[in-house]
């Protein structure tokens, strides 16, 4: 019999939603529900237990907001992550900022200085947490849904110190034109290169999820 792998996912949030999410009737996402059929899918060994989902996101910020609904729907599904039946998903805020950059403008060509906010900490808190659950043997495979090649360094240093660990890959991404990174696809055992539409509605969380109070909180209208 195959030795169940202890396994934690690591999702990067901002790219998942960019690449699968937005504009789809699928943001209600189960995400610990979509990666216990992603491994049973695509991982060589489905022997898993999953330990937990980690999910690397930041606070949206209100006055940035192009819908001043959003900072709500978006602690409303952090919530319901926490008391998904399927179990509860670990939520790591990081941070945006606003920083001033120069940038050429799409109309005409002109250069000017924009106000540009970029979403921070992520990237970092994702390698940190990779690198401390193997060295305190919490884990026997790393699921990195992500395609965002800055996270190669941190797998590759997984890789070499912790050979044994085995190193799953996700590219959050529905259509099969968009760009792939190359780099975490050579750094994995195994890659999941391409999420389908039934692999999102199939992993959607009930309308309703009760808290610790046994208060629901609902799915927003919008979604």
């Amino acid at each position: 019999m195959l030795r169940p792998l202890r396994t934690i996912a690591y999702i990067d949030g901002y790219n998942l939603y960019y690449s699968a999410l937005t504009g789809s009737r699928f943001k209600w996402l189960d995400l610990r529900r979509l990666i216990e059929q992603i491994i049973m899918e695509s991982a060589p060994n489905p022997a898993f237990e999953l330990v937990t989902v980690k999910f690397f996101t930041a606070p949206v910020l209100g006055r940035y907001a192009s819908d001043p609904a959003s900072p709500d729907r978006q602690r409303r599904y952090h919530n319901a992550l926490k008391f998904a039946p399927s179990g509860p998903t670990e939520v790591i805020n990081g941070y945006h900022a606003s920083t001033i950059k120069k940038a050429r403008l799409l109309e005409t060509g002109e250069l000017k200085r924009v106000e540009v906010l970029e979403e921070k900490q992520t990237d970092v808190n994702i390698s940190l947490h990779m690198y401390r659950d193997a060295a305190y043997n919490r884990i026997n495979q790393i699921v990195l849904v992500s395609n965002d090649s800055d996270l190669a360094p941190a797998l590759d240093i997984v890789k070499h110190d912790f050979p044994d660990i085995v190193r799953g890959v996700v590219l959050p991404s529905l259509n099969r034109s968009s760009r792939r990174s190359g780099q975490l696809d050579a750094l994995a055992h195994w890659t999941r290169r391409q999420l389908k539409a039934d692999d999102l509605s199939q992993s959607q969380l009930p309308r309703a999820v009760l808290n610790r109070k046994g208060k629901p909180i609902l799915k927003p209208d919008a979604w």
